[in-house]
């Protein structure tokens, strides 16, 4: 069974080196037995660094689109990152799934959904997905309150893997992103961690298990 094509998508205001760093024991132990290789892309909005960033890692820092978006946003950004992910399909792909960290999965989701819109008898241009603490897309109001995309329920029909922090900041909303992606494709894999990857190695272990058992699966299909 060849190996899964996996592109993976980092956090706001980070860079693909601190999502290699962030991702490398789950790397290490998928690329082991060749279940999967991985393929990075930057974001190209330069930004300030994320939660908990400037103190251990180097800049510049990235994001894919403008981040949080207000409501006053237009979205422009959004779209620029929706066509960056294309173009990398076209020229490096295809790709059998994608990982996304906070931001970087809140653009994958977004960009899923509306591909099932916009091309809605074509199969979706990754056979599954992997989310890192993230979130639906969403704006922030001028009271600071998280308004989220309607009508996302069943836009994601993919299989997904979800893995949430209890101690996250975005938890709930992170578990919002899990109950869209619906009961029969989600799997939700919690841990007792904040807005991070864990790298506690039986963890890591399980995570890894549990891709393993989405490749098989996909490859079946």
């Amino acid at each position: 069974m060849p190996p899964l094509r996996v592109l993976c998508l980092h956090g706001a205001g980070t860079n693909t080196k601190i999502l290699q760093f962030q991702l490398r024991s789950l790397i290490r132990d998928l690329e082991s037995d060749h279940t999967a290789t991985f393929h990075f892309t930057e974001g190209v909005i330069d930004s300030g660094p994320g939660p908990n960033v400037e103190n251990f890692f180097e800049g510049p820092y990235y994001s894919y689109y403008n981040w949080p978006r207000s409501s006053e946003d237009d979205g422009i950004t959004v779209e620029e990152a929706y066509d960056q992910i294309l173009d990398l399909i076209e020229t490096e792909g295809p790709f059998d799934a994608v990982i996304g960290f906070s931001h970087g999965g809140t653009l994958a989701c977004g960009f899923l959904a509306q591909w099932s819109t916009r091309h809605p008898y074509e199969a979706p241009p990754f056979k599954c997905a992997i989310f890192f603490n993230s979130l639906p897309p969403f704006v922030v109001n001028g009271n600071g309150d998280f308004i989220f995309e309607k009508h996302l329920k069943g836009r994601i029909t993919i299989p997904t893997l979800h893995v949430v922090g209890r101690k996250d900041f975005i938890y709930e909303h992170s578990l919002k992103l899990y109950q869209i992606c619906g009961d029969k494709n989600a799997t939700l894999m919690l841990h007792d961690r904040g807005h991070e990857i864990p790298k506690e190695p039986k963890f890591v272990a399980k995570v890894a298990a549990a891709i393993r058992r989405l490749s098989r699966d996909i490859m079946f299909q």
